[in-house]
């Protein structure tokens, strides 16, 4: 299969995965209450808590005004806070809040079930080789 035929069989499959998986959970995620950048933020901030807002922004590859607005929703919800640093009134921190904590442990505790409970059903050859790939995928776009 040429990388052309992948990349188009890819894009056919990927929506229908992403649905798949999203019919097996009951999340903030998966009931639309957090965008996935959402997600990708507060996974960042239970990480790297007091982050300053542009070092954010450009870890996301995005605008300080984008990151803002994201934050901005995460803050209405409760699951984010922001902090002037008290060295440098320049600065703007923010942090995940408990409840952030706990909605993203949710949430990676239910994709844990989902992909034991889907891949439960697939040999364990079949999942070996599955990860291997998966690994080598992630180290290339790592590059």
């Amino acid at each position: 299969m040429s990388p052309e035929e992948f990349g188009k069989r890819m894009v056919e499959l990927m929506p229908r995965l992403m649905r798949g998986i999203a019919r097996h959970e009951s999340n903030y995620l998966s009931k639309g209450k957090i965008t996935l950048p959402q997600m990708w933020v507060l996974e960042h901030l239970s990480r790297r808590n007091n982050c300053p807002m542009n070092k954010l922004a450009r870890s996301f590859g995005i605008s300080r005004p984008a990151a803002t607005g994201l934050m901005d929703r995460l803050i209405a919800q409760g699951l984010a806070k922001r902090a002037d640093d008290p060295k440098d009134r320049r600065i703007v921190r923010v942090s995940i809040t408990p409840k952030g904590k706990r909605i993203v442990s949710n949430i990676w505790e239910e994709k844990r079930r989902t992909f034991s409970a889907v891949f439960g059903k697939i040999s364990e050859n079949d999942r070996t080789a599955y990860l291997k790939i998966l690994e080598r995928v992630v180290e290339t776009l790592a590059d």
